[in-house]
């Protein structure tokens, strides 16, 4: 049992850590509301007249933003969740000692992905997708983040397999239920916990993807919310009210997905944390 005092000291880093993070959070907000010379002439300053003026200015691109980011994301995440789900169980369920060794190997290949940085795949991609011809599409785009969340979702959503109870397959087999029915009938049932939370950081991570969205799109089209806040910073200067305006606005569906699978994401973290 933790004592009184160590319970105190846990309670004073809890509230550090959360005035850390508060803290930029609410500057954020704050600048969001000034004017260009309101940041010019003060920008640290809390007592100002708040205003609009730079909301209405980056809305339409900041609209337009989020669209290119939704059709991303949201086919991102259900490409992944697609072929992560059945790749997950594959690698987790299986009598067969060679399968075993196969799974074993593959995902030794999919944690040694997780080790290549992102900036090192941009050359291989590009010259994939150009092949392909879908290189300057969105198509192409949601194709270099699938390469890029596949393997992570995989290694997360395995441990959510393995967390089923070997008796409910074993009573499956004894009903007679092949592989198929076994998979829809009581893995994606069992499943619904793991497929939220993986759902929710593939969804949260491809809405802030940035390195493919910069290099796999051409000039001129609409960038994605990464792109966009991106080009708020030039060699000389930054627009900082527009930025954290910018910040806020595309900030909103994230808070809104995040309040949706909020339960289901903790829990499903500390499952895995478990596993």
């Amino acid at each position: 049992m933790i004592s009184r005092p160590l319970k105190r000291v846990f309670t004073v880093l809890a509230a550090a850590l959360g005035l850390a993070y508060l803290l930029p959070l609410v500057w954020v907000i704050l600048t969001a509301f000034k004017t260009n010379n309101a940041v010019l002439k003060n920008p640290n300053s809390i007592f100002f007249r708040p205003t609009l003026e730079t909301f209405q200015a980056v809305i339409g691109d900041g609209f337009g933003a989020i669209l290119t980011s939704l059709q991303i994301t949201v086919g991102v995440t259900v490409l992944v969740l697609v072929i992560g789900v059945p790749a997950a169980y594959a690698l987790s369920r299986h009598a067969d000692p060679v399968w075993n060794r196969v799974a074993t190997i593959g995902l030794a290949l999919l944690l040694i992905l997780q080790m290549v940085p992102q900036p090192m795949t941009v050359i291989p991609l590009f010259s994939v997708l150009a092949n392909w011809h879908v290189i300057g599409t969105l198509s192409g785009l949601i194709l270099a983040d699938l390469a890029l969340l596949l393997p992570y979702a995989i290694i997360v959503l395995r441990p959510f397999v393995l967390a089923i109870p070997n008796v409910l397959y074993e009573a499956a087999r004894i009903d007679g239920a092949s592989s198929v029915q076994t998979f829809f009938r009581l893995t994606i049932p069992m499943l619904t916990n793991g497929i939220f939370t993986v759902g929710a950081i593939i969804f949260i991570t491809a809405w802030g993807e940035f390195v493919y969205a910069i290099n796999f799109l051409p000039e001129g089209t609409v960038l994605p919310v990464s792109g966009l806040l991106a080009q708020q910073n030039s060699q000389y200067s930054a627009n900082w009210n527009s930025l954290m305006a910018l910040a806020v606005l595309t900030a909103l569906p994230l808070l809104v997905v995040f309040l949706f699978t909020q339960r289901r994401l903790i829990n499903g973290l500390s499952l895995g944390a478990v596993k």
